[in-house]
């Protein structure tokens, strides 16, 4: 049976595009919010934990909780250090009270 999953996990590897694996191994795949008065923002879980060398536990569930639509974010929160102000900060990585990061996010 083990070998039989080994086999299987290779060959998924093999025949799918690397964002699809890559999707399948870090969970969680694209997450959209749609914040009133402000672009849509597609979240890329991706780009935050593989691409970063991030763990999920990093953010879930102290940071944010997995379960979509319990995490009541605005930017008031956010440039107070919460949700993503955790890390976007200016020092973790870009920060989110220069408006010249918005797009970067808001799309």
């Amino acid at each position: 049976m083990r070998i039989t999953c080994t086999v299987l996990a290779l060959l998924l590897c093999l025949l799918l595009p690397p964002a699809v694996v890559a999707q399948l191994l870090t969970g969680g795949g694209n997450v959209r919010y749609e914040p009133r008065g402000a672009a849509p923002v597609l979240f890329n879980h991706e780009k935050h934990v593989t691409a970063n060398g991030r763990k999920c536990s990093g953010c879930h569930s102290g940071v944010f909780q997995m379960e979509k639509g319990s995490n009541r974010m605005n930017m008031s929160k956010i440039t107070k250090g919460h949700f993503c102000g955790t890390c976007h900060n200016g020092r973790t990585a870009f920060g989110v009270e220069d408006r010249a990061h918005c797009t970067r996010c808001h799309k």
